[in-house]
């Protein structure tokens, strides 16, 4: 007998949240005092979600019946996965990442507090990267999503405009990189790709979630 397995909740109206999010970006060397740093507030409108283009080649064979060949594989060859990250609130720490680069002191003494970082176009900052999407409700259960990527280059994209206020654009661009999970995370290690994971984590666990990802992938 055919039955969907969640017939009784696919069409509910309360299925229509708007999830919250919050990024972190911990940088792994060159910025001194940044760790995690919050990324702030985006737009409205903002669309904050990983994008994946893949380019897959087609393994084909000689038809057994006869005529056009059959397609019997796909085998991935390219993988891009990016996110775009407008900053509506971007306070002293998302702008020094927005530079692209770590600033030097100036030791003149005329020239004290000032501080200088090279203008390099498409220059990025390595790190790690988390999107956490929140359900909103009091439920202290309900289930919300991590977005988990050991590796990710930050990058600036310029300046953009939302409702009037500017906003410090990015672009972020997820890396593979093969890392040994902890150990509270070996059970679910095959789970774990070198583009990183998705956790489906209750409210009230996210802030241990976030507390052991911090150990995670974090030397160079």
């Amino acid at each position: 007998m055919f039955v969907s397995s969640n017939s009784a909740t696919a069409i509910l109206a309360a299925n229509m949240v708007q999830e919250g999010r919050i990024a972190f970006f911990d940088p792994i060397n060159g910025f001194t005092g940044i760790s995690w740093a919050n990324m702030g507030l985006f737009p409205e409108d903002a669309v904050v979600f990983p994008e994946s283009e893949v380019t897959r080649d087609p393994v084909r064979a000689r038809n057994p019946e006869g005529g056009a060949p059959i397609v019997v594989d796909e085998r991935i060859t390219d993988t891009t996965i990016t996110y775009e990250l407008p900053i509506l609130t971007p306070d002293a720490t998302v702008r020094a990442l927005h530079n692209g680069a770590p600033a030097v002191e100036m030791t003149a003494a005329s020239m004290v507090g000032i501080s200088v970082s090279p203008f390099d176009p498409g220059a990025s900052v390595l790190g790690r990267f988390i999107m956490l999407a929140k359900i909103p409700g009091t439920d202290p259960a309900r289930l919300c999503r991590l977005f988990w990527h050991p590796r990710a280059a930050l990058q600036s994209n310029g300046v953009g405009d939302s409702q009037g206020s500017p906003t410090l654009l990015f672009n972020l661009s997820v890396r593979a990189f093969t890392y040994t999970p902890g150990v509270d995370f070996t059970d679910v290690a095959a789970q774990i790709t070198p583009y990183g994971a998705i956790f489906n984590v209750p409210f009230n666990k996210i802030a241990g979630l976030l507390d052991k990802l911090d150990a995670e992938a974090a030397a160079v």
